[in-house]
């Protein structure tokens, strides 16, 4: 860090009650602030073990903000899904309360950004240091179906970095190693679309032109980023220069990338890298590749160059022969009479070949000659000079979309004024509402490009047509466990095989919890939105829960009807299709797995299915929150799917129709068997 911080909590920081909580709660003793952001301050700490840590707090003005805590659970919840040695690690998280906080480990080292605005640009070897590092950190975030957003200088640590090895390279030395310590406006993959989250952020420098264009941040948009910070590495400069974002982002569309100084194959790698259109850049495995093959040695040459020493007197030689001898008398003669001293002191050097000789010109004119002038550059139509036109009116502004009301008409009343979109192009310093820059405090140069956007939300009810507008979607998606959920259903499958109508059951029971877990959630989630504080919301919500999961037990009983109807259809004509072609019939077995694996499909994915399925998710989530719990999760849908596979071989595709042994069997109805 630029700093040590204080060894004891300063008398700032201990006015904070909750500093004072979390000593006696948790046993965390604060030790100095290390970092500001928009959302949140970061402190530097020992746990209960007495090992450094860093402690990031909301602001106190937002710690009862819902949307703050739900943002600093996304970033909890992003950097969870990625375990890699250079991505900060959470420790411990508390995000429930007003005193949410987010404990990771402690990087020491400076920031990218202070390491280059102390020292100036690194060597062109340590930059490619980074660019691997960080290369093959970011293929496994995407890896991972996050998109991380907001790389930049200020956001990546260089653990255990000295002056030595920010000042020069050694070959045999330890190697840099950045660190991402913040990911405040993470998202998950499938939420891309910006308008999907209602906020967009980043900073100017390092914001992909193409998410300007299309709002969407994909992936592309983190390694363009990518390159724009080894841009900035590499020469001490933002990539774009600095000032107004709207300049910037043009400067950025245009290509006018400022790399002077760097190696020839390192410039060409970064224009190559931040081509403006997407299409046009390698693919990132390209990109990598390529950078470790760069020669880094080799730099443009500027051609012959002559040293000129400042204060030096020059003098005419003389040339040999009478003219040149009396064109040499006759300067140093005037030379004399000018300066009012004797000849200089410059000896006679003999040419003795005629092309070598130089002669001194005359001087046409009594008067001097003017010093020459800079001539003004003419456009040409090959290469047009381009002007900063200046601005002449208010910037433009992003207008909220406000979609018609429900029997809208010539006589109906005009939609309610919305507050105007945050300008991204305010010359003003524009805070985080929602991210933070590290464990620096934000720099003009990091003023962030934000731009809102509003979005239907089918839950909030609003004047007219019972829907309002909110920033966002919500409640978010959740995040996905495909293969948790797919085991899941093998098991239910394999289960038929042995027990149909256990199968059934747990089917019915399993989707009537999905969708009363999803309803419960979002009901929560609605009711925070709306400014409710504390457990409110959670007792409401619980107590409303048996009611809830009656209707969905009925709901799910109906949604699988008809996939139950055609699933035996398909069955029944599997066995007699099997037993009529082979004249043997199948096992019984065969029949119900395939029945309900048809029933189960149609079920998972058909009319009004969204539900279940973010509500199994969503259980999944809660089961197994990490990876941890993932591979026990995971490892007890083997065990039970081994057992019941284990079953079926063993019974020889025998069923039992448990808990209804009298009911219809399939021998009853299987005339075809004879």
């Amino acid at each position: 860090m630029a700093g040590m911080p204080p060894s004891r909590t300063p008398r700032r920081a201990a006015r904070d009650p909750r500093l004072t909580a979390l000593a006696e709660e948790s046993g965390y003793e604060i030790l100095g602030q290390i970092g500001t952001g928009g959302m949140g301050i970061v402190y530097r700490a020992h746990d209960a073990d007495g090992n450094d840590v860093a402690l990031k707090l909301l602001r106190h003005e937002i710690s009862d903000d819902v949307r703050a805590r739900e943002r600093l659970a996304r970033e909890v919840t992003a950097q969870k899904r990625v375990r890699n040695d250079n991505i900060v690690r959470v420790l411990d998280a508390e995000l429930d309360s007003s005193e949410a906080f987010v404990v990771t480990e402690f990087i020491p080292g400076p920031t990218l950004e202070d390491a280059v605005r102390t020292h100036g640009g690194l060597h062109p070897e340590a930059v490619r240091e980074i660019a691997l590092v960080m290369g093959e950190t970011l293929r496994a975030i995407h890896g991972a179906g996050v998109i991380h957003r907001d790389l930049k200088p200020s956001n990546v640590m260089l653990r255990g970095a000295t002056e030595a090895d920010l000042t020069g390279f050694d070959p045999d030395g330890d190697r840099l190693d950045p660190v991402i310590i913040d990911f405040g406006i993470a998202i998950a993959a499938e939420e891309s679309r910006l308008t999907s989250t209602g906020l967009v952020m980043g900073t100017a420098a390092y914001l992909d032109p193409e998410v300007i264009r299309t709002d969407h941040s994909g992936e592309a948009g983190d390694w363009w980023a990518w390159a724009a910070l080894l841009a900035f590495a590499a020469t001490g400069r933002e990539p774009y220069g600095s000032g107004r974002a709207d300049l910037v982002f043009l400067r950025a569309e245009r290509g006018e990338l400022d790399i002077d100084g760097v190696p020839t194959e390192l410039g060409q790698w970064l224009r190559s890298a931040l081509q403006s259109d997407p299409a046009q850049r390698p693919d990132p495995v390209q990109q990598l590749e390529q950078l470790a093959a760069l020669d880094l040695t080799r730099y443009d040459d500027p051609g012959d160059t002559e040293l000129l020493q400042a204060g030096t007197r020059t003098s005419v030689l003389p040339v040999a022969g009478a003219a040149g001898s009396a064109a040499t008398d006759g300067s140093r003669e005037s030379s004399a009479q000018r300066t009012g001293d004797e000849e200089p002191a410059t000896s006679a050097v003999p040419v003795e070949d005629d092309a070598e000789r130089t002669t001194a010109l005359p001087v046409t004119g009594a008067a001097p000659e003017p010093p020459t002038e800079a001539l003004p550059r003419i456009a040409t139509p090959s290469e047009p000079v381009t002007e900063a036109l200046p601005v002449t009116g208010a910037p433009t502004m992003a207008l909220p979309v406000v979609p018609p009301s429900h029997g809208a008409g010539p006589s109906a009343a005009p939609p309610a004024q919305h507050p105007p979109a945050q300008n991204p192009y305010a010359q003003a310093p524009v805070q985080y509402p929602y991210g933070d820059g590290g464990y620096g405090a934000p720099r003009p140069q990091d003023q962030p490009a934000m731009i809102a956007h509003q979005q239907w939300d089918p839950h909030h009810p609003g004047p007219g047509d019972g829907r309002s507008m909110v920033p966002g979607a919500w409640p978010e998606p959740p995040p996905r466990r495909p293969l948790l959920v797919w085991l899941g259903h093998l098991l239910i499958v394999s289960l038929a095989a042995v027990a149909p109508y256990m199968s059934l059951a747990l089917l019915l029971m399993l989707g009537a919890m999905a969708r009363t877990w999803e309803r419960t959630h979002r009901s929560v989630s609605t009711r925070r939105m709306r400014g409710s504080t504390g457990a409110g919301p959670s007792w409401r919500a619980g107590l409303a829960s048996p009611f809830r999961a009656v209707v969905a037990l009925l709901e799910i009983a109906l949604q699988a009807l008809l996939p139950l109807v055609l699933g035996a259809l398909v069955g029944i004509a599997f066995d007699a299709g099997w037993t009529l072609l082979r004249g043997l019939a199948p096992p019984d077995g065969a029949a119900f797995a395939l029945a309900m694996a048809i029933t189960l499909l149609i079920t998972w994915v058909g009319l009004g299915s969204a539900t279940t399925r973010n509500g199994a998710h969503r259980m999944l989530d809660a089961a197994a929150p990490d990876r941890l719990w993932g591979s026990v999760v995971l490892g007890l849908l083997l065990l039970l799917l081994g057992a019941v596979l284990t079953t079926v071989l063993a019974r020889e595709g025998m069923v039992d129709y448990f808990p209804f042994p009298r009911g219809p069997r399939l021998d009853d109805i299987a005339v075809w068997r004879g």
